[in-house]
């Protein structure tokens, strides 16, 4: 969708490395910033999921990671994408050692809100061309898992 609508590159983490195709795309420098919207992602191997019970870890930091590895040195990370518990093997030396900067925290909603609505009620602002599916709330935790098998983009 993000292609179709405004020509942006996508890549399929599931047919694709991303850390490579992010190099070959940057002839070997990174991006100048990632986004990480995902959070604490819940797709995990067999070793992430034997330690995290271990050490009640939830999900994993994997999209994070993928971040912090694919940014260029002295880049930005902006995480809004949510975390819920502490991670082992946090990877500060590697955001030491790039000098990056991170961004992050709970989007303040409730100053936006009001006006975003008005917005949309005035029709000033139009997503079609961002929607890809429509359900009612009641099926929200189904939209998000069935989305998520069907296609993983980055």
């Amino acid at each position: 969708m993000a292609y179709e609508t405004n020509n942006i590159e996508t890549i399929n983490p599931n047919k694709e490395n991303v850390v490579e195709k992010l190099g070959e795309m940057t002839q070997g420098r990174g991006v100048d910033a990632c986004i990480d919207a995902e959070g604490m992602e819940a797709d995990r191997n067999f070793l992430d999921k034997v330690k995290a019970v271990i050490i009640i870890e939830k999900g994993t930091d994997d999209v994070l990671n993928t971040c912090f590895i694919s940014v260029r040195r002295g880049g930005t990370v902006s995480v809004v994408g949510i975390y819920g518990s502490p991670y082992d093997n946090f990877p500060l030396h590697r955001i030491f050692d790039k000098g990056l900067t991170i961004k992050m925290g709970q989007a303040p909603v409730h100053t936006y809100i009001d006006h975003l609505t008005y917005l949309l009620e005035e029709d000033k602002v139009k997503l079609d061309d961002i929607l890809t599916h429509t359900l009612p709330l009641s099926e929200a935790a189904h939209g998000m898992t069935s989305s998520k098998r069907r296609k993983r983009i980055v």
